[in-house]
């Protein structure tokens, strides 16, 4: 790996940064840096999973789809993340449950399972890096399948839009919005024209803009800032 990327991971990752000299040397001599392009499979279900990974650059989306076509997206791994379901797969020595999608072109740094697993068994620091990255991603996995279970769709719906930027959401199609929010393309096609109609948005190709912050929060059941 180059001394550029070096430095970036243990920049990004500083639970990397405080394991002992002779562990992170190993782990940095043993792993391989990859680029990846947006649109490209991380993985799909069923592979084997090979190596942990590092996120130096870009954005990947891990969800589930179903044989009928539906999505519901589990979480996103940014710069500076890992991948709940790779530590899960690793450790158990399974292959993958989900899939993975790369949004923003990818440069990551990948750690071989037999070193990853070395790693485990020789450095507490190391072991508490990746469980406690294990953790806070399972709590958001656990939280985000609360929300599809318990909301209706028009408040998962109403939610998801109050998170754009600027009063509106741009480059985002129905699609998307469905596996964010846990339901079908056909269901959110219809629950747009629907609050368009109501007056709390305007839609159009790949952007929807927000006409009534107030009343989206209040079918959201949140609270404006």
């Amino acid at each position: 790996m180059s001394t550029d990327k070096t430095e970036l991971l243990l920049k990004l990752y500083p639970g990397i940064a405080e394991l002992d000299e002779d562990v992170r040397s190993r782990l940095i001599a043993c792993a391989k840096t990859v680029s990846v392009p947006t649109g490209a499979f991380a993985f799909h279900k069923g592979d084997p999973c090979t190596n942990f990974i590092f996120v130096l650059e870009g954005q990947v989306r891990v969800q589930l789809s179903s044989e009928g076509g539906r999505e519901i997206i589990l979480y996103r791994v940014q710069r500076g993340g890992t991948c709940a379901l790779t530590t899960s797969c690793l450790i158990g020595k399974e292959g993958y449950p989900a899939e993975s999608v790369i949004e923003e072109a990818v440069t990551a740094m990948m750690l071989p399972a037999t070193d990853f697993r070395q790693a485990l068994l020789d450095s507490e620091k190391f072991r508490q890096f990746v469980f406690q990255g294990f953790s806070k991603r399972l709590c958001a996995v656990v939280a985000r399948m609360e929300t599809v279970a318990l909301k209706t769709i028009d408040e998962r719906l109403a939610e998801q839009l109050l998170r754009g930027e600027g009063g509106s959401l741009s480059n985002i199609t129905h699609q998307v919005l469905a596996a964010e929010i846990g339901t079908a393309r056909e269901v959110v096609s219809r629950k747009l024209k629907r609050f368009e109609s109501d007056g709390l948005i305007r839609a159009s190709r790949g952007k929807v803009e927000i006409l009534d912050r107030e009343k989206l929060q209040a079918l959201s059941g949140t609270t404006g800032p």
